[in-house]
């Protein structure tokens, strides 16, 4: 179906422009490109478009409700708790992290470690909502 083609030059235009977006606002190289993409996609797949009558992709497809109290912004500043069996008595119970995405289970998060510099999934964070990186 080439008329096809068209629109979907279009999405990845458009999904390429929130990526770079995302990233010059938050000061991030282009190694986050990944988290970037998947957190953009995340949200579009949850965003009302046209055809499908203002409905969203997430609840024609699952029959469920979308919640959107989890959404944050992308690079928000967050503390993940370490368990108590990965510290000792005196160090840190929470750990530094900026927020790149969403994990594949319902409220699972993924960040940027900024003290071991990797990428950590967890439920059991704290966002400071009103502070990104960059601030």
């Amino acid at each position: 179906m080439p008329e096809l083609n068209g629109l979907t030059e279009v999405m990845n235009r458009t999904i390429m422009e929130r990526v770079r977006s995302m990233l010059a606002h938050a000061k991030l190289s282009k190694t986050f490109w990944a988290g970037a993409l998947a957190t953009t996609t995340y949200v579009i797949y949850r965003s009302p478009p046209t055809p499908l009558y203002r409905d969203v992709p997430q609840r024609v497809w699952t029959a469920k409700d979308v919640l959107y109290r989890h959404l944050k912004v992308f690079s928000y500043l967050a503390y993940v708790h370490v368990a108590k069996d990965k510290r000792e008595n005196l160090d840190p119970k929470t750990r530094p992290c900026i927020f790149l995405g969403y994990g594949d289970d319902e409220f699972d998060y993924r960040v940027w470690s900024l003290e071991e510099k990797k990428v950590i999934r967890s439920r059991d964070i704290v966002f400071i909502e009103e502070k990104t990186i960059v601030d």
